[in-house]
């Protein structure tokens, strides 16, 4: 009596233990990424422009458009005049750092009278003849409405997620599309034709594939898979959405197959000898019977394998391109959601935007992780609740 009740305390105690890991890491990400919504990332600098120049505000992307050479002065009612942009980043290009204060200042104040400057300053270096230029940073907008990714691009980044979240979209559905079926004709062929001898052996290999280190995987796939998806497809590189999700569909095989081989196992015996009585066939019996009866169980392990395959980081770095484009074919090099978290926050300074936008795509991905999760959660414990 007592062993049972410290058995129920201890499995009570992991239980809370681990509703408070994962309440308390939902609250470390989105603390540590609620800033990139509320402050702005040019803190710290003043834009400014010619006297002369009647544009008064612009919107961020507008400013980078002028930066990028996309855009001119006159399409935004300024000046006929060449686009002279000075920040921080190529301070250097106008006036050498071997110059002693006073040349330094006369040179900013020099390019401070070209009628086309566009200036983003600390406002300590800021030329007087200056006339500030308000910038509109809307960060629903720069996060959700636009298709760029560079978050150390000076002096405004651009942090559109789309390019991420649309790698994560193709990964994810190649790897189901690889994943679902052949998971399914495998742990059909296990319970219904596999002999009982071979049943333990293949379950063992099924555990080691999946114990596989994703890193050596990756490797053997920038190898092997990486050439043939070239060749075959006739691309430039095979580094490639394709590439990554045919992967991840493959490492994720093992799950797939386990779950659904198990659903189908704990299928009532007598279902399947009443339908055998009545004259069906082993296949009508699997098709008609077993998959419409394990269908929920068979959602559930679709979205925990949708799960696996959209936290998988070490092999979309190495097979994927690692390319933040948005990428309208499978064929097109991509990065994913983890994929920028473990390439980009080793380097970006603790408390910069870019700090903190990491930290918020971290929050989106954890959300995205828990949802699937807890939908299969829901869908499993109804179906045995049914059952």
């Amino acid at each position: 009596m007592k062993g049972s009740l410290l058995g129920k305390r201890v499995v009570q105690a992991a239980g809370w233990t681990t509703l408070l890991v994962l309440m308390g890491l939902a609250i470390f990400l989105f603390r540590e990424g609620l800033p990139a919504l509320t402050r702005l990332p040019h803190e710290g600098l003043v834009f400014a422009v010619h006297p002369s120049n009647p544009v008064t505000r612009l919107e961020a992307e507008a400013i980078r458009a002028l930066l990028r050479g996309e855009k001119t002065w006159p399409d935004f009612g300024g000046p006929a005049a060449p686009v002279v942009p000075v920040y921080l980043g190529n301070l250097e290009r106008y006036v050498p750092a071997h110059r002693d204060p006073a040349l330094w200042r006369k040179g900013l104040d020099s390019l401070a009278e070209q009628p086309g400057v566009l200036l983003a300053l600390p406002a300590e270096f800021l030329p007087t003849h200056t006339r500030r230029l308000e910038v509109s940073w809307n960060p629903w907008i720069e996060l959700f409405g636009t298709l760029r990714w560079s978050p150390t691009y000076e002096p405004l980044p651009s942090v559109g997620i789309w390019p991420l979240l649309m790698g994560s979209l193709w990964v994810s559905l190649i790897g189901l599309l690889v994943v679902v079926p052949v998971g399914l004709a495998m742990a059909i062929y296990v319970v219904e034709f596999l002999p009982r001898p071979l049943y333990y052996p293949v379950k063992i290999l099924w555990e080691l594939l999946s114990g596989l280190p994703s890193v050596v995987v990756g490797f053997w796939g920038l190898v092997v898979l990486v050439p043939w998806i070239k060749d075959v497809f006739h691309l430039e590189a095979g580094e490639t959405a394709l590439t990554a999700g045919l992967i991840l569909g493959w490492m994720t095989l093992p799950l797939m197959a386990s779950l659904t081989e198990e659903a189908l196992s704990a299928m009532p015996p007598l279902l399947v000898e009443a339908s055998y009585g009545l004259g069906a066939t082993q296949w009508q019996t699997i098709r008609r019977l077993k998959l419409p009866y394990v269908l929920p169980s068979l959602a559930a392990a679709v979205l925990l394998s949708a799960g696996r395959i959209l936290g998988e980081t070490m092999v979309v770095l190495i097979v994927s391109g690692n390319a933040p484009v948005v990428a309208l074919t499978p064929f097109q090099p991509v990065r994913t959601l983890p994929a920028t978290l473990a390439a980009e926050l080793g380097e970006a300074p603790m408390g910069s935007y870019h700090y903190h936008v990491l930290f918020l795509l971290g929050g989106i991905l954890f959300l995205l992780t828990f949802v699937l999760n807890l939908t299969a959660y829901f869908i499993q414990k109804r179906y045995v609740r049914t059952a």
